[in-house]
């Protein structure tokens, strides 16, 4: 792979053009191809960094890894222009850009495997942004309930409650439909599909290692922004939110966050407004109840190739956590204590 990029990229040229970008003038790369080049970039690391699929146990214990400059040099340019740390790719690189107008995945992992591989490794890439999709009109309510109640016009902000209700059900169905074992099978998950897409390596800054983790779904906006919007407090640490969210989103849900008005209305006593924003608690509640029943069966498939790694949270395995079980405890532990802190 060294070799292949060092005969076929001009470093020199490819920091001119992002430097171009960088100075302000997005004309010379348009930003859906900087999107794209993106994705091709952070999948190209990640497959550099695990060379191999299944992941496997030696690749797991290497924790710095030595990336061709042709995929370095981009990806200091690429950081600094979504506002993100990590060294490994994120949802939106990895999935959000990684698929054309037709819905085709474009950098795929499993190229010349079974079919039931590859269709797995679709679906499951493939719902993210689906339910990105269709969380837009959502977002637009939000925002649109925001100002109504700002500017004391209730009506109107119960009407767009009420919408983000009904349209709330969508991304959630997409989730509860795609997650199943006929579309995804738990056989292929963990070892084709899950770990490509984990990063568990890092760099010495300041002296101290810093290891990043890979995707993981609560890099999703939708949840982000629901979150932020209903008053609860963020899943992700500040240093996580950087390292994996990029700068836009991150500006979003903290304004969502500062302009919640939740709590506003319940001591107003609104109990229409306050029963409306229930309902979104209630949702979130299902889901991520049926996100930790989800879960549990797929990250339990035995996977011998390799020490026990979630995407999202890297190596689990460990001098107290000796196995699977041990591991899914700890995962779960996480889940349901961000569902007791969804109220």
């Amino acid at each position: 792979m060294r070799k292949l990029l060092q005969d076929n990229v001009s470093l020199s040229e490819v920091e001119t053009i992002l430097a171009t970008v960088e100075a302000g003038n997005e004309l010379s790369f348009p930003s859906d191809a900087y999107n794209g080049f993106f994705a091709c970039i952070a999948m190209s690391r990640h497959a550099y960094r695990w060379a191999t699929i299944p992941v496997i146990k030696a690749a797991q214990k290497e924790k710095f890894i030595d990336l061709p400059p042709e995929l370095e040099l981009p990806w200091s340019f690429l950081r600094q222009h979504y506002g993100v740390t990590s060294q490994g790719g994120n949802c939106t690189s990895n999935y959000f850009y990684n698929f054309d107008a037709r819905e085709n995945l474009v950098y795929q992992i499993n190229c010349s495997s079974t079919e039931t591989i590859r269709s797995a490794e679709y679906h499951f890439a493939h719902m993210f942004p689906v339910m990105e999709k269709l969380a837009l009109p959502i977002y637009h309510d939000i925002v649109k309930s925001i100002i109504s109640f700002e500017q004391g016009q209730r009506d109107k902000c119960l009407h767009f409650l009420k919408s983000i209700n009904t349209q709330l059900r969508l991304p959630l169905k997409v989730f509860y439909d795609t997650l199943v074992d006929s579309k995804i099978p738990r056989s292929v998950w963990l070892s084709y599909v899950q770990g490509f897409q984990g990063w568990a390596a890092g760099e010495i800054i300041d002296g101290k290692y810093v290891e990043y983790d890979g995707l993981s779904g609560n890099q999703l906006p939708l949840f982000q922004v629901v979150d932020a919007f209903i008053g609860l407090d963020r899943y992700l640490n500040e240093e996580n939110v950087h390292r994996y969210m990029p700068l836009s989103q991150r500006k979003l849900t903290t304004s969502l966050r500062q302009h919640s008005f939740r709590r506003k209305a319940k001591e107003d006593g609104d109990s229409e407004i306050e029963a409306e924003m229930l309902k979104i608690v209630k949702q979130l509640r299902v889901f991520r109840l049926a996100h930790r029943a989800r879960a549990r069966p797929y990250l339990s498939t035995d996977a011998p190739e390799r020490l026990i790694m979630t995407a999202g949270k890297s190596i689990l395995e460990s001098s107290t956590v000796k196995n699977i079980k041990a591991a899914i405890d700890f995962l779960d532990a996480m889940l349901v204590k961000r569902l007791r802190e969804t109220l």
